[in-house]
């Protein structure tokens, strides 16, 4: 059942189902806990799971000031969840956008979480070389609505090799948004630069997983091999393909699997 967490003045949507271990998952830009939870179906049957829709996204506040989207604030959406489960630990993750504003979590908030999942970094000492096709896509959903952004995406997938379904899928989950507040967030969040360099991860001690993939431009092997090098306790998982994890979303629930099996 979905509750409504407040954070720095707006409604997080929250879902917190199953038992065992707390899981708590941020999902990517223009993602939905709906998202979410087809990735960690694997973990259901063993673990608490959180789901929430980031600010600006789904059935949270809509975002339509720029300044609202700054990094620091979207992490600290991440400790409202946590107070407000009463969960002091857990083991956190997240996805590209929700990847960033986690690992800015971790390094802020290191003793509230017991292991980390960074599921395709996208942002953290350098500019994203996808940067202006994000941009692009923001001004695209702000001219032609989200239903008719969506329908185009669906399409351009299927004609890219994207199986029918897969596509249908992520179109709906285009659709749970709105329209000003996803253009917004896809042409601030496109420049997000978190930090000054790679040497502050050296400070997290705790196990982490990233999972990475090859050739897609939104996020870079190499960055996800340099983080991996730079933190102290991390292995890297590299999928077969750039778009697994839209082919397959279960792929992320089953690498975090093996992961805390093996802790």
């Amino acid at each position: 059942m979905m509750q409504r967490v407040p954070s720095d003045g707006l409604q997080l949507a929250v879902e917190d189902y199953g038992t065992g271990p707390a899981i708590v998952y941020a999902h990517g830009l223009t993602g939905s806990r709906h998202w979410s939870r087809r990735e960690l179906a694997p973990l259901a049957d063993s673990y608490r799971t959180v789901i929430y829709d980031q600010r600006g996204h789904g059935d949270s506040s809509p975002v339509t000031d720029p300044q609202l989207y700054a990094p620091h604030r979207m992490a600290a959406d991440l400790s409202a969840v946590l107070d407000a489960l009463n969960l002091p630990q857990a083991i956190v993750g997240g996805e590209s956008m929700g990847c960033a504003t986690t690992l800015l979590y971790a390094l802020a908030h290191p003793e509230r979480i017991s292991a980390l999942f960074l599921v395709l970094p996208a942002f953290a000492d350098e500019p994203n070389p996808g940067r202006e096709a994000m941009k692009t896509w923001g001004r695209s959903v702000a001219h032609l609505g989200i239903d008719r952004f969506a329908r185009k995406n669906q399409e351009s997938e299927i004609q890219a090799g994207c199986d029918a379904e897969s596509a249908a899928a992520w179109a709906g989950i285009l659709r749970c948004h709105q329209t000003e507040s996803l253009a917004t967030a896809l042409q601030t969040v496109a420049d997000w630069v978190i930090l000054p360099d790679l040497s502050p991860l050296a400070r997290l001690n705790i196990p982490v997983q990233l999972l990475a993939a090859p050739n897609n431009t939104l996020h870079p092997l190499a960055l996800a091999e340099r983080m991996a090098a730079a933190l102290p306790n991390a292995r890297l998982h590299v999928l077969a393909s750039p778009d697994e994890t839209l082919a397959n979303p279960p792929i992320v629930g089953h690498v975090l699997r093996r992961f805390l099996q093996s802790l």
